[in-house]
């Protein structure tokens, strides 16, 4: 499985020293491409020493920069493969058949899911998605536009305020239009990215909208206008890529947020199974 260097950067973050966490931010903020400038470049950006970067580097456990940069243009490269280059030809053939190797593959992800998430973003997450005071504002892509439905459906039918965006980039207009400084965009994005994701984030961030990005473990460049930055490692040796993590995540988070206010949850489930028997809906 890939721990990127992102990943790793976040999961020090408390360890580092101050100089070395404004290297780690700048990094984090143009993700990869700050990492691939040189070392007077990077710590320029960060305001911080060349030693600086370098002492943040070994933390990461690399040798050298150039170890730490050809890890970068490693991460690059997945980020750009074609399902039919990232099929693993041996999964056919495992030892104890496919299912139970495919198996055995999701649950690495799903521990690795696990292992990488920072309890202080979640709650963060969970206090901001259960606050009505928030708008909130969801969007997915080719492949994650059904698990933002299905987030969407949920926290509607927990709270008020909240709009699930088509994924028709001339529409975007109108709801960034609207979005404020009280407002959550949450954005789902893996590999291989949706470029416009990138102004629809930087748009709502000049509206003062908070974002949320739940992506892959190589990180979307959405990242650099989010608050909130949620990894779900998807790598499935079959070549697609899995989003059982994600699924994971987004189960988490509804399940905290339900018990937020379970009583304020609970009159409005009523007063919508009310609602549904008067349409007859199931």
């Amino acid at each position: 499985m890939v721990n990127t260097v992102a990943n790793a950067l976040r999961q020090h973050y408390d360890a580092l020293a101050p100089a070395e966490r404004r290297v780690a931010r700048v990094l984090l903020s143009k993700y990869p491409i700050n990492g691939l400038e040189t070392i007077a470049q990077l710590a320029k950006k960060s305001s911080a020493s060349g030693p600086t970067v370098l002492r943040l580097v070994n933390k990461l456990g690399f040798e050298s920069y150039s170890a730490f940069q050809e890890a970068l243009r490693t991460e690059l490269d997945a980020q750009l493969q074609s399902p039919v280059l990232r099929r693993d030809p041996n999964l056919t053939v495992a030892e104890h058949g496919f299912a139970q190797s495919y198996i055995h593959n999701l649950q690495d992800l799903l521990q690795q899911t696990a292992n990488s998430l920072i309890e202080a973003d979640f709650e963060t997450a969970v206090s901001w998605l259960s606050n009505p005071k928030h708008r909130l504002w969801l969007l997915g892509g080719y492949i994650t536009g059904s698990l933002a439905e299905y987030l969407c459906h949920h926290l509607q039918t927990i709270r008020p305020n909240v709009s699930l965006l088509r994924p028709i980039p001339r529409t975007w207009v109108e709801y960034v239009s609207e979005m404020g400084k009280n407002d959550v965009l949450i954005v789902f994005d893996i590999r291989r990215y949706w470029s416009e994701l990138q102004i629809l984030a930087q748009l709502a961030r000049e509206q003062k909208c908070r974002i949320i990005l739940v992506t892959d473990q190589w990180i979307s460049p959405v990242s650099s206008y989010a608050d909130l930055i949620f990894t779900a490692y998807t790598e499935s040796k079959a070549g697609w890529d899995s989003t059982v993590s994600i699924m994971m995540l987004i189960d988490t988070l509804i399940a905290n947020i339900n018990n937020q206010d379970w009583e304020k949850t609970k009159d409005r489930l009523h007063q919508l199974e009310a609602l549904r028997a008067k349409f007859k809906l199931d």
